[in-house]
């Protein structure tokens, strides 16, 4: 009662795809688990949300500090973290990299934080090293307004 395994071509086909296919992801996975590369300088660049005190020791401590204000001009008028620079939100998608020097230090904020992350993301994925967002926009600032 001995049985033999009889394999068809097309399962054997099947099967050496499918080892292939295991030996390549094995190959592939190893490579790059041997890279010197960490994660960190796998990305060219990222922002980063701080918070409104770590915002207000930012603006204290760096003289070359750009705070760029993404709200509406209305919004500015009525009150605005010092010195902030007001770039309206749809021109700041549209003209970031005519009006933004790529070397400088930028904080980015809104009214919630939703804008300003949209346009730290454009920044940083272009080339602009240092952005930060103010977590929870101005919202959550309960420092001094400049009027």
């Amino acid at each position: 009662m001995l049985r033999v395994l009889i394999i068809k071509r097309k399962h054997l086909y099947i099967a050496l795809a499918i080892l292939i296919i295991l030996i390549i992801g094995i190959m592939l996975l190893t490579f790059m688990t041997n890279s010197n590369e960490t994660f960190s300088e796998t990305l060219k660049y990222a922002y980063k949300n701080i918070s409104p005190e770590q915002a207000q020791v930012l603006i204290s401590n760096n003289k070359n500090l750009t705070v760029l204000d993404v709200r509406s001009e209305r919004e500015f008028l009525d009150g605005h973290l010092p010195n902030a620079i007001l770039m309206p939100y749809k021109l700041a998608k549209k003209n970031y990299s005519s009006l933004l020097e790529r070397k400088k230090k930028y904080l980015v904020y809104c009214d919630t934080g939703k804008e300003s992350t949209k346009i730290a993301k454009i920044l940083s994925s272009n080339g602009y090293p240092q952005v930060y967002v103010l977590a929870g926009g101005i919202e959550k600032w309960s420092y001094d307004l400049t009027r």
